[in-house]
């Protein structure tokens, strides 16, 4: 389905309630906003609330992704179980939404493409890296493991990457230092894609005795460019630890249902004047922009 269709003539927009028993869709596909397109999504509204939300977000103009903050996530919102951004569309969304990953309180899974964007300490809201790893190091109430994907630039040197602390064997060692400090025990997998490919880090395995809790790292046997970074209980359930492990190296944000894409660029593909409507970041504060 989608909104704005630009391959063909356009398609009328239903006028009715979704029905009861469509419990799920493949993806809505959003090139296009008016007044009838919001009336549209929040006759999906119900929908929404049933199923969960992968979202992609595409947009070079701030603007529109006010809109989209504004407008769109809080129709579904309560229920985006995983999101796909890229580290520069991830650093814009906090200057609107500082707590934006925490505010979304489904959500398992994120997958942070195309940069070296990996978690940072302490886990507070001060800076992007920062910002991931307060969403990582929160517990889920169902003990789910969260889900952080991510591409590591892997170099040593200033010269090639943007804080000089971006390499592979650095970013562990912040993993380990944050475990062996830890006093309550938390669940996540790390899917690392690593370029250059990196035999510096090495597997290994350790425990904290206070929080009864394991932190590996290995490679996975799927692709020899991926590493596995996952904490867990050292009493854990094999079976389902293996599934969780296999269900986060294979996620991929086309592959899944329940899919909203939201890809606009320019401001005329926002009609009906909306866009004059939404206010600037001066003019509003990040509880606003909540609502």
């Amino acid at each position: 389905m989608e909104i704005g269709n630009f391959l063909g003539k356009p398609l009328p927009i239903p006028k009715v309630q979704m029905p009861r028993k469509v419990t799920g869709f493949e993806q809505i596909i959003i090139f296009y906003i008016d007044q009838n397109a919001i009336v549209f999504l929040r006759r999906f509204c119900q929908l929404f609330a049933a199923c969960p939300i992968n979202l992609f977000i595409h947009t070079n103009n701030d603007r529109i992704l006010e809109f989209i903050l504004r407008n769109i996530c809080p129709m579904i919102g309560k229920n985006i179980c995983a999101m796909q951004l890229s580290a520069n569309l991830f650093h814009r969304l906090r200057e609107f939404v500082p707590s934006f990953l925490n505010d979304c309180p489904s959500l398992r899974v994120v997958s942070l493409c195309f940069h070296s964007l990996i978690t940072q300490f302490p886990c507070d809201e001060s800076a992007d890296g920062q910002a991931v790893a307060k969403w990582l190091f929160t517990p889920r109430p169902d003990k789910v493991p969260k889900v952080l994907k991510c591409w590591l630039n892997n170099y040593d040197d200033d010269d090639n990457n943007d804080d000089g602390d971006w390499n592979l064997a650095t970013k562990i060692e912040a993993f380990k230092a944050a475990f062996a400090s830890a006093s309550s025990p938390v669940n996540f997998i790390v899917v690392i894609w690593v370029w250059p490919f990196a035999d510096s880090v090495g597997p290994f395995n350790l425990t904290n005795e206070l929080t009864r809790e394991q932190l590996a790292l290995k490679k996975t046997n799927k692709y020899y460019d991926f590493f596995l970074l996952i904490r867990c209980p050292i009493a854990r359930e094999a079976d389902k630890w293996a599934k969780w492990e296999e269900e986060a190296i294979d996620w991929r944000i086309y592959y899944q249902w329940n899919r909203v894409n939201i890809e606009i660029n320019e401001e005329h593909k926002i009609g009906d004047g909306l866009l004059d409507e939404t206010p600037g970041p001066s003019d509003q504060s990040v509880a606003e922009v909540n609502e």
